[in-house]
C-alpha cells in the first residue's frame, strides 16, 4: 500500500486567493519600493480597493478619476503653453545684451584716485605711563 503524501507525489495545487489580497500585497510591494513604508501602506489600501473593484466586475479605475486627471492634465498643459513665450523672451533679452568679450574687458584694474587713497602717515601711539 502506498502513501499518498509521500514527496515523490507530482500533486499541484491552486491556493485561492481573493483579487483584494492579490491586490493589496501588489499594490505593497510597488508602493513600498517606490516610497518606502509609507508608500507600502498606501500602494496596499489602493492596490485593495483596485482589487475590490475588480471582483465587483467594475472598472479598475472609476469614471470619476479618469475624469479628475483629464481636467489636470488640461490644466498643465495650459501653464505649460504660458511658459514657452516666457522662455523665448527670456531668450531674446539675453541675445539683445552686449556680449563681454576679452577685448572689450580692461586687463589692468584702474587706480583709485589720490583723494580716495588712505594716508600712508602712520598713527603713533601714545605711551602709557607706567608700561
Amino acid at each position: 500500500m502506498e502513501n499518498p503524501k509521500t514527496s515523490n507525489s507530482k500533486v499541484e495545487q491552486n491556493v485561492p486567493v481573493s483579487k483584494q489580497t492579490a491586490g493589496g500585497v501588489t499594490g505593497a510591494v510597488i508602493g513600498g519600493v517606490i516610497a518606502g513604508p509609507v508608500g507600502a501602506v498606501i500602494g496596499g489600501v489602493a492596490g485593495a480597493m483596485m482589487g475590490n473593484r475588480a471582483a465587483e466586475g467594475k472598472s479598475l479605475v472609476s469614471p470619476g478619476t479618469v475624469e479628475a486627471v483629464k481636467t489636470a492634465a488640461k490644466g498643465v498643459k495650459a501653464q505649460a503653453q504660458k511658459v514657452r513665450p516666457l522662455r523665448k523672451m527670456i531668450g531674446k533679452a539675453k541675445n539683445a545684451m552686449p556680449s563681454k568679450s576679452a577685448s572689450s574687458r580692461k586687463t589692468t584694474p584702474a587706480k583709485p584716485s589720490a583723494a580716495l587713497a588712505p594716508s600712508k602717515a602712520k598713527r603713533v601711539r601714545a605711551k602709557r605711563p607706567g608700561r
